[in-house]
């Protein structure tokens, strides 16, 4: 995700965000579930693609993400939040604290000291795999998730509050963990885990982000925020709102983004300075919460309401 000169987006990112009324891109319907399914998150490790939703829910592709199937699902009837696939790693986190690891062809479940909603997962180097999650749970492992810690954050000082934020995206990227959620809050942490810095707050919650390997980023939230970094999230500034309704999720390549919520979509080919609401297939009736891209198709794909899977062919 993000692939951009560093030069040229530093430039643009932080100009206010335009909307056009034009859209771009068709839109394929790559699965349907039925009418009361829902998926919540997706991944891409090259070309497998992973995604999950309700009930214990898990879909997978081997082509990029032109097909889907049921696949091997984990122990549980809960709800499956968040999902990642990475170097060959698996891995799926939801409701009650429930973490599964894929390992073979089965899913084993981890113990992980919480019965919190947990809502998104990152995976790191050496081992490092972090979770976060509702009122405030940030879950640490250095061992591949067979054994978990609880960061500490003492909120009051960064909210001038006992409040514990929900916290419902995590990334990690060139060594720095970034934690986002509640009350615009954006964490980071050098040192694996061990503490924590505010790199922002605001009063929109913030429900997904993305850092590139350069340090460019987007994040998206609440009424349709938009917040850009430039140096790898240690600060962020707001670039613009694209609706009043919320925004789940958010993806880049180069200078392609694509962010997408409730009765919306997005697309911008100037790395977020531009944006299009894009207003075909049942974006504009429905709500799609995660997307992500293949390394082969480099194409957007959507998850969300019914099952749905959709990809923006741009």
């Amino acid at each position: 995700m993000l692939k951009r000169f560093v030069v040229v987006v530093a430039a643009l990112l932080f100009l206010p965000v335009l909307v056009a009324d034009a859209a771009t891109g068709d839109l394929s319907l790559r699965y349907r579930g039925t009418a009361h399914d829902a998926l919540f998150d997706i991944s891409f490790d090259n070309s497998f693609g992973i995604a999950v939703g309700g009930g214990g829910t898990v879909l997978a592709s081997e082509d990029g993400g032109l097909s889907w199937a049921h696949y091997v699902r984990p122990d549980t009837s809960l709800a499956l939040l968040g999902v990642i696939a990475e170097g060959g790693k698996r891995f799926a986190v939801g409701q009650s604290g429930q973490i599964f690891r894929l390992d073979g062809d089965s899913w084993s479940p981890l113990e992980s000291g919480t019965d919190a909603r947990l809502f998104s997962i990152a995976l790191g180097h050496n081992g490092l795999v972090v979770v976060v999650g509702g009122f405030g749970t940030i879950l640490v492992s250095h061992d591949n998730g067979a054994t978990w810690s609880a960061a500490t954050i003492d909120w009051m000082p960064i909210l001038n509050d006992y409040v514990e934020p929900h916290l419902y995206a995590v990334q990690i990227q060139n060594g720095v963990i970034t934690v986002a959620g509640e009350f615009g809050l954006i964490l980071r942490s050098l040192d694996d885990g061990a503490s924590w810095t505010v790199a922002h707050r605001g009063e929109a919650s913030i429900f997904d982000f993305s850092i590139d390997q350069k340090g460019l980023g987007l994040a998206v939230g609440q009424e349709g925020l938009v917040l850009a970094t430039a140096d790898g999230g240690a600060s962020w500034r707001e670039s613009g709102r694209l609706s009043g309704t919320p925004l789940l999720g958010v993806w880049q390549s180069g200078a392609r983004a694509f962010a997408v919520g409730i009765r919306g979509g997005y697309a911008s080919n100037d790395g977020g300075r531009n944006w299009k609401s894009v207003t075909r297939s049942d974006i504009e009736t429905g709500w799609y919460q995660a997307v992500a891209s293949s390394a082969s198709r480099d194409k957007p794909v959507l998850v969300g309401h019914r099952g749905r899977i959709l990809e923006v062919d741009e």
